[in-house]
């Protein structure tokens, strides 16, 4: 439980909040909402215990524990992911050195009763710290997050930056601490993995207070919202959705009780002008005033409502029928081949969406196109007419810190006027002394939009965004959903927010495994077309006018085929699957043995019987051995199989 009273947080003369209450329970799955800048992080950082309010008390159940994931960490750690992981809490870890300890003495001969007892309690300690049920427990969060098998032996400091933010998001949820921080954790997740996570929450009996920009995100998890709003802090119940809807509902209410108080108040000034010199009226003109002047002036909501970036792409020049072409292209990074022979087009109007697993090549795929990147082999053509406008998450890296905003603006080829520099940034919400911000004290929300006010200014009818809504808020990317809708060009982006998906794109490219399958419609055709096996044509097929009767006859060929690869599949693996299948019952009969043993272990009464609590002490080493000897077994033969099946998915065409 979190129960915080009168925060208020101040920076740089600016006051983010004030006088700040919210109680967080067990239970509670609370979207923290507001613009950028309200104090967002700032304050579940205050909740977290990670920063100090100027004013205000948090407090916190004695004895209870709070995880917390930041937008940005640095983790650099030698230790290996599982062990990374695991590492939930220290006591746990001392738990299992002491039993270390313990069981070679026992089988070293000693079985003084101070060494039997000294056993009990670590064992009964341990078992309730979670000991027996860490690993397989952490094995199944990292593999929900995305991880595979393999990755589990390799060093943290191996990964990339969102691979560890994954990492570190699975060692809080192995925690499972009561209280739960998350801020904005869909930023580096795969809309795989982040249906995973969301299944996660909603089950976990933990509390939640989420930051994040995603819509569809917060409507699946959230039961309450907490927004920064410029009036103050409001609560409410249910999705973020529902919140909209309350929020629109006392627009309306407060909007209508100002123009009812104007209304009014217009009619008691012009009694009071009226007979302001007449004594007859003397008494009820005074009477009026002093009324109005006690009145409390309603003040429409409006004026507390923040501003959203004008974002707006200038509705580019027409280019030919055909965008892009790929042929036989051939790319990848080193030795790591992601595509071989990759034939793939974009049409005139296309509003395409890259989804897929993360590491598919979704980027690759995207960098192609924006010749940021040269295959090694085939060919990237592009149609008549066409120019490229590209934003990633990469270009953020490559703003000058030492410039501020408007110098970054002014130093690109051909900008006129510091005027103009001005207006455009002004409709991104840099307005006054914001454009006189250095670069290295922006937020990541700020850069985000700092690099989209530069690609407006050279604007291409072929627009390639990689994860453009990272780091914005919600009113922000509400108006960039509504700015690529009414784009008139060309779109490729890759994007988790899957309510982007379904308001822009009129297909979705799944891409996995080297290919790219492409379905027409938003996100929620391609999950009905993705669980009804149902393939879409794709438009160089749609031209090539083959009749139903061929398709037909294709179609069945096609299935045939498929039919004899996947039997081949099943028949070339048999053999390993029988191995994993095996190790797998034989794991499991031991745990289940192990478990009998800790149990009889821990019962205080075993210990009066040296003889027998030695014998059991016995009997558990051997079982650890045995569990730890199959498992070692089970995983080589698991990597054997999964490369085995990766080889024989791309060998027979098999998705």
């Amino acid at each position: 439980m979190i129960d915080a009273s009168g925060l208020s947080k101040s920076f740089g003369g600016r006051t983010l909040f004030s006088n700040v209450d919210l109680r967080l329970d067990a239970g509670d799955r609370l979207a923290l909402v507001g613009p950028n800048g309200s104090g967002k992080t700032t304050l579940i950082k205050i909740l977290a215990g990670e920063e100090q309010a100027d004013s205000g008390e948090v407090r916190g159940r004695r004895g209870s524990s709070n995880g917390y994931l930041p937008q940005e960490v640095e983790v650099d750690s030698s230790e290996s992911l599982l062990d990374f992981v695991e590492n939930v809490a220290g006591e746990l870890r001392e738990v299992q050195e002491g039993l270390t300890e313990a069981h070679k003495l026992l089988e070293e001969g000693d079985s003084s009763p101070e060494l039997l007892l000294r056993y009990g309690h670590l064992q009964a300690r341990y078992e309730y710290l979670g000991g027996y049920t860490l690993r397989s427990e952490a094995r199944k969060i990292l593999s929900g997050l995305g991880f595979s098998e393999k990755d589990f032996s390799r060093p943290l400091n191996s990964f990339s930056g969102g691979w560890r933010m994954r990492s570190l998001l699975a060692r809080i949820l192995l925690k499972s601490p009561e209280i739960i921080f998350l801020d904005e954790p869909t930023n580096h997740l795969d809309i795989v993995t982040l249906e995973w996570l969301e299944n996660f929450i909603r089950e976990s009996k933990a509390g939640f207070l989420i930051v994040s920009h995603d819509v569809s995100f917060l409507n699946r998890v959230v039961n309450g919202v907490f927004a920064l709003e410029k009036s103050g802090a409001v609560r409410t119940k249910g999705n973020y959705e529902r919140y909209v809807e309350e929020r629109e509902l006392r627009l309306s209410q407060q909007r209508a009780a100002f123009e009812r108080q104007q209304r009014k108040r217009a009619d008691e000034e012009r009694f009071i002008e009226r007979f302001r010199s007449k004594n007859t009226k003397a008494k009820q003109v005074q009477s009026r005033i002093k009324r109005m002047e006690k009145e409390e002036v309603v003040v429409p909501l409006e004026a507390f409502s923040s501003e959203k970036p004008a974002i707006r792409f200038p509705q580019p020049g027409r280019s030919g029928k055909e965008v892009v072409f790929l042929e036989g292209v051939v790319a990848g990074y080193g030795p790591n081949i992601i595509y071989k022979g990759l034939d793939f087009k974009l049409f005139r109007g296309d509003k395409a969406v890259f989804i897929g697993p993360n590491g598919a090549g979704k980027s690759t795929l995207l960098k192609l196109i924006a010749g940021v990147i040269a295959p090694s082999a085939g060919t990237v053509t592009y149609g008549h007419n066409v120019t490229r406008s590209y934003f990633s998450q990469h270009q953020m890296e490559l703003l000058s810190p030492n410039r501020t905003v408007l110098e970054e603006i002014l130093t690109l080829p051909g900008y006129r006027t510091e005027r103009e520099a001005r207006s455009l940034l002004g409709g991104f919400l840099f307005s006054g002394d914001d454009v006189e911000k250095k670069v290295s004290v922006l937020s990541g929300g700020e850069k985000s939009r700092l690099v989209m006010a530069k690609l407006l200014l050279e604007p291409g009818n072929l627009l390639l965004l990689d994860e453009p809504t990272n780091h914005l808020d919600i009113d922000a990317c509400e108006t960039l959903k509504n700015a690529l809708f009414e784009f008139g060009g060309t779109i490729a982006v890759i994007t988790h927010d899957r309510d982007l998906i379904n308001r822009v794109a009129n297909k979705v490219i799944y891409v996995d495994g080297g290919r790219c399958e492409e379905y027409l419609g938003n996100y929620d055709d391609f999950l009905r077309a993705r669980s009804s096996r149902i393939q879409t044509v794709s438009p160089g097929e749609t031209e090539a006018g083959e009749s139903a009767g061929q398709k037909s006859s294709k179609g069945k060929e096609a299935r045939k085929n498929a039919a004899k690869s996947r039997e081949e599949f099943y028949k070339r693996t048999k053999s390993l699957r029988s191995g994993v299948s095996e190790l797998e019952k034989k794991i499991t009969g031991g745990e289940g043995r192990l478990a009998e043993v800790e149990s009889l272990l821990s019962a205080p009464e075993i210990y009066s019987d040296p003889k027998k609590a030695a014998e059991l002490s016995r009997e558990r080493s051997g079982l650890e051995s045995e569990i730890t000897a199959a498992s070692h077994e089970w995983e080589a033969l698991a990597l054997d199989l999964e490369e085995l099946e990766k080889t024989l998915r791309e060998e027979l065409e098999l998705e």
